[in-house]
């Protein structure tokens, strides 16, 4: 089973939550349901490294708003991971395990419902930010770009709404879950080798 997180300060993560929760009963500080259970955390989601130390589940989907400089209104679906500085919570050089099967039929259902939402792109966002340190798979559903956005709750409870759909349905597994996550294995692994051993700059410098 998945866990649902979303920041209590992040006005797209919470309405969604808040929406979701409705048709769940809570449990302590966890909402149980019959497909995934939800949780509402006191800190930042791209710093929620921390989540497996009191959470033990399958993998983590994190709702949450989305920002951009050039204003384009966007709804987006993306991993996490940090290429070089952690500039946006994580690790430097590493990148999250994805939860890949999940963001196809999210995109899919986007899609297949894009009249609902004909003002917005449906995109996936290049990987910047955390969490990094999780060892279950984890995805970032998002919603943009600005306060107007976050703030409408009708559009948050759309988009938690398709949310649902695609988790109370079996999700198909296939091969590429796991290419990618022994791709990304080997990527930190290699990262964290070459950050200890080998500077980038040094590394290709060497190559030229």
């Amino acid at each position: 089973m998945e866990l649902l997180v979303a920041y209590q300060d992040d006005p797209a993560g919470h309405n969604m939550a808040k929406f979701l929760s409705k048709e769940m009963t809570q449990d302590g500080d966890v909402f149980r349901g019959k497909y995934y259970d939800l949780v509402i955390i006191p800190s930042p989601a791209i710093s929620a490294d921390w989540l497996e130390e009191k959470y033990d589940y399958d993998g983590f989907v994190f709702l949450s708003k989305h920002a951009a400089e050039s204003g384009v209104l966007a709804l987006t679906c993306h991993s996490t991971g940090n290429f070089s500085e952690a500039k946006f919570g994580g690790n430097d050089r590493q990148v999250a395990i994805p939860l890949p099967d999940f963001q196809k039929e999210y995109l899919k259902t986007l899609k297949k419902n894009e009249s609902d939402f004909s003002e917005f792109q449906i995109t996936i966002e290049a990987t910047h930010h955390g969490p990094t340190g999780l060892t279950k798979p984890s995805i970032f559903v998002e919603i943009g770009t600005t306060e107007k956005q976050w703030t409408d709750v009708s559009l948050c409870n759309s988009v938690a709404s398709l949310v649902h759909q695609v988790m109370s349905n079996p999700i198909k597994e296939n091969l590429l879950q796991f290419v990618l996550v022994v791709l990304i294995i080997l990527q930190n692994s290699l990262m964290n080798y070459l950050k200890e051993y080998m500077p980038l700059e040094l590394l290709f410098q060497n190559m030229l």
